[in-house]
């Protein structure tokens, strides 16, 4: 952590320091950037989609401009990511949080809150300085840090994901058809014929209806879809009672 410079409150607001005091720039920059924004020098921030602009005086009369440009990141992993998160998770984040399940839908999706250095996040300045990031571009980013910790969906937005909540599970349409009897002469039957009882036992049903009841889970921290997870597994069962089923059958006929 640079000289003086404050302690963020949340986990993200952390995490944002210490990726920027990583920058290979060396300290006494590092420092000077802190002392820009401890002194008020960054003037004006503004975000605007992925770009961040801002004045910094200086030791000119006339302030620096800053630019910042993150690069978004492909809208397809935005889609993955949202359907992974559980609500929990993105209330969570919404508070600086930065739990397993939403750093394990960030891995999965590929999505980087944090941009890599010199690739993400471009930095222009009007001042003459040519190392870059320089330390007025650095103080813009000690700026919006603290910006991220008062709305961590502008870290999102910035990337170019939208500050949506996580998607809802649908409902599903489940068939309940007519409830077991509790009577077993009445569900089994007297003397009833095998051809009827095959029809009452199999007809009526739904395919995996215990899973879509069931409904969407997080499996460490991902969220799936049993249905679709264990169908393979549901079909291999209903085969194996098919073949039972045949064998009682021709048993039954003897």
């Amino acid at each position: 952590m640079a000289k003086n410079e404050r302690t963020p409150v949340t986990m993200l607001g952390r995490e944002w320091v210490e990726w920027l005091n990583e920058y290979p720039v060396g300290e006494e920059r590092l420092n000077l950037s802190w002392q820009y924004l401890n002194s008020g020098a960054v003037q004006g921030l503004k975000v605007d989609g992925n770009t961040v602009e801002a004045r910094v005086q200086g030791s000119k009369d006339e302030p620096y401009r800053v630019v910042l440009q993150f690069l978004p990141v492909d809208s397809m992993q935005w889609d993955l990511l949202w359907s992974l998160l559980t609500p929990e998770a993105l209330r969570d984040f919404r508070s600086g949080s930065m739990g397993p399940v939403i750093r394990n839908a960030f891995a999965v999706s590929e999505v980087n809150p944090l941009p890599e250095r010199y690739k993400d996040v471009k930095t222009i300045c009007t001042c003459s300085e040519w190392l870059r990031p320089c330390k007025h571009a650095l103080a813009v980013l000690r700026a919006l840090g603290e910006e991220i910790e008062m709305d961590p969906m502008l870290l999102l937005r910035l990337r170019g994901g939208e500050p949506k909540e996580a998607k809802a599970a649908p409902e599903v349409e489940v068939q309940t058809g007519e409830p077991l009897l509790a009577d077993d002469v009445g569900y089994w039957g007297g003397d009833q014929r095998w051809e009827e009882f095959e029809a009452q036992l199999l007809a009526g049903g739904a395919p995996a209806r215990l899973l879509k009841r069931l409904g969407p889970v997080s499996v460490y921290g991902v969220r799936m879809e049993p249905d679709s997870m264990f169908k393979p597994v549901y079909e291999g069962v209903a085969s194996e009672a098919k073949v039972m089923l045949e064998g009682i059958r021709k048993k039954v006929k003897r």
